[in-house]
C-alpha cells in the first residue's frame, strides 16, 4: 500500500535541506556498488570534520606566524628567558583555543550529519518483499537501495555488507550519542552553577537551548531521531516494508515523546517548545 503522490508531494521540499550529500549530487546507482555507497555515506562527515579541523589549524598557524607578539629571532629565544616563557604560554594558549574550536566544529558537523549518516548505513538493511509465487504465497525480499541484492544470508553480497553495517552502526548511532553524553557529563557542574568553562563553551551547541535541569535532553532527542529514522528498520527486517507494524511503533514512540516534551518543558524559550511540539 502506497500513499497517493498528491499527499506526499509536499514532503519533497524537505529533501533540499537534507545533509545526505550523496543523494543531492549524484543518483546513488551511479556511485557504485552498495558497499561503496555505504562507505561514502558513513565516511563523508568524517572527511568534512577533518577538512574543517585542518582549516582551523592552518588558520591558527597563520595567525601565530604573522602576529607581532611572536619571537623576533632565535637569538631572542636563547637570550631572554622571559620572552621564551611568554612565547610558550602564547603557543599553549593558541593550541588550546584551536583545539576547542575543532571540538565545536566536530560536534556541530556530527550533530547535523548523524541522522543522514545513520539513514545511509541502514540502507544496507532496508529490504522490500515481493510476492514471487501466487500459489504458495512465497515472498522474497530485496535491498531497496540495490534490487540486485537478495536480503538473505545465502546472498554473498548481502552477507558481505554485515561487517560494514555493524562497524558503522557502532560508530554513528552508538558512539556519537555516547560521546555527546560524555561531554555533557563533564560540563554539567559548570553549566548548573553558570560558570561556563572553555569546554562548556565549545559544547554549547548541545545545551544552550535547554534549562540546566534538562542538560541531557539533546541526547534523548537524538535517540528519538535515530529510532524513527533508522532503528525502526530493525522491526521485521525482511517483510516490514509491506506491513504497518513499523508505522504503528513509530507513531506510539512519537506520541510518548510528545507527552514527555509537553510535561518536562525543557527549553528555555517558549517558542522553541512550541516548535518542537509541532514538529512531533
Amino acid at each position: 500500500v502506497r500513499l497517493h503522490e498528491d499527499f506526499t508531494r509536499w514532503t519533497e521540499a524537505f529533501d533540499a535541506i537534507s545533509l545526505d550529500l550523496l543523494s543531492l549530487t549524484y543518483p546513488e546507482s551511479c556511485i557504485g556498488s552498495m558497499r561503496e555507497r555505504l562507505l561514502l555515506g558513513a565516511l563523508w562527515p568524517i572527511a568534512f570534520i577533518l577538512l574543517g579541523c585542518s582549516a582551523l589549524a592552518f588558520h591558527a598557524l597563520g595567525v601565530w606566524l604573522v602576529s607581532d607578539r611572536k619571537l623576533a629571532s632565535v637569538d631572542d629565544l636563547r637570550n631572554d628567558l622571559s620572552t621564551m616563557a611568554i612565547g610558550t604560554r602564547e603557543v599553549r594558549s593558541s593550541c588550546v583555543r584551536t583545539t576547542l574550536n575543532m571540538l565545536y566544529w566536530a560536534v556541530f558537523v556530527a550533530y547535523l550529519a548523524l541522522p543522514s549518516a545513520s539513514r545511509s548505513i541502514f540502507k544496507a538493511k532496508q529490504c522490500e518483499s515481493f510476492l514471487t509465487n501466487a500459489l504458495t504465497r512465497e515472498r522474497r525480499s530485496y535491498l531497496v537501495a540495490d534490487p540486485d541484492v537478495l536480503c538473505s544470508d545465502d546472498d554473498e553480497n548481502y552477507g558481505g555488507l554485515d561487517v560494514y553495517f555493524w562497524g558503522f552502526f557502532a560508530l554513528w548511532p552508538v558512539c556519537v550519542p555516547l560521546i555527546f553524553l560524555a561531554l555533557l557529563l563533564s560540563i554539567r557542574k559548570a553549566v548548573r552553577v553558570r560558570r561556563i568553562t572553555p569546554l562548556a563553551r565549545a559544547c554549547r551547541f548541545l545545551w544552550r537551548d535547554y534549562d540546566a535541569d534538562f542538560l541531557f535532553w539533546e541526547v534523548v532527542d537524538l535517540g528519538r531521531k535515530l529510532f524513527l529514522a533508522s532503528l525502526v528498520l530493525f522491526i521485521d527486517i525482511e517483510y516490514g516494508s509491506s506491513k504497518l507494524l513499523r508505522l504503528v511503533v513509530a507513531s506510539v514512540v512519537s506520541a510518548f515523546f510528545l507527552g514527555a516534551l509537553a510535561l518536562a518543558r525543557p527549553f528555555k524559550r517558549a517558542d522553541d517548545l512550541h516548535l518542537a511540539c509541532i514538529a512531533n
